[in-house]
């Protein structure tokens, strides 16, 4: 209940602030912005009564946007995705993934516009509060979506327009825990997959950084 109420606190100093800025006049947009910032910062600043103190049992997800880089070409993606991550011990977690592919950039047709991939897999974390850095592995399957508008530059082409593929990759990144219920997040994904159209791969390497949630689910001892 306390933590909550420090929480509460900072949002409420925050909207009081900006309440007693506004009468002031335009002449204060400068110490206003700076009295948000100022809460804000009080509210990241790592506070060990307000992080989570165990891990086992603790429940995350996130949900962010992915831009990746193909490793044979330079064709670059962009997927909208999250995961799920649970954490079987302290250090242990397993991890499923969804993305979906949004955009392309230097595509000459956008030719995978429908493109999805499903994974799952483990991570190992090094746990140094607030800090929490990790590595990972994963498996999965991706569904590549041919758009229609490639069999028209290429009528040539008599391969099925979908097709699902296996892939397998490695991940690092590192969490950072500055509330109980609150992180942020940054990492790196490298996917290794075949290409069923071209004698090439389809790896790539893909970025992200946003906010995630967790929750805890097991006993506290």
């Amino acid at each position: 209940m306390g933590k909550k109420i420090i929480v509460l606190f900072l949002c409420f100093s925050t909207v009081v602030n900006a309440q007693n800025f506004s009468l002031v006049g335009k002449n204060s947009s400068g110490s206003l912005k700076g009295m948000v910032s100022k809460n804000f910062t009080t509210l990241l600043k790592y506070n060990p009564s307000m992080t989570i103190d165990y891990r086992t049992g603790t429940l995350k997800a996130t949900g962010s946007l992915y831009k990746a880089n193909m490793l044979n070409n330079s064709i670059s993606h962009y997927y909208v995705g999250g995961n799920a991550e649970y954490f079987f011990s302290n250090n242990y977690s397993f991890r499923g993934d969804i993305y979906s592919l949004v955009g392309e950039k230097n595509s000459p047709y956008n030719s995978m516009l429908k493109t999805k991939q499903l994974s799952a897999g483990f991570n190992r974390h090094f746990l140094k509060k607030p800090m929490s850095p990790f590595v990972g592995v994963f498996t999965g399957v991706t569904q590549l979506h041919i758009n229609s508008l490639l069999e028209t530059f290429a009528p040539d082409f008599n391969h099925p327009t979908v097709q699902y593929i296996p892939h397998v990759g490695i991940s690092i990144g590192f969490q950072y825990y500055f509330y109980k219920y609150c992180h942020f997040f940054a990492e790196a994904r490298y996917i290794h997959q075949l290409n069923p159209y071209q004698p090439t791969s389809l790896d790539e390497i893909s970025y992200s950084a946003g906010l995630g949630f967790q929750i805890f689910t097991g006993k506290r001892k």
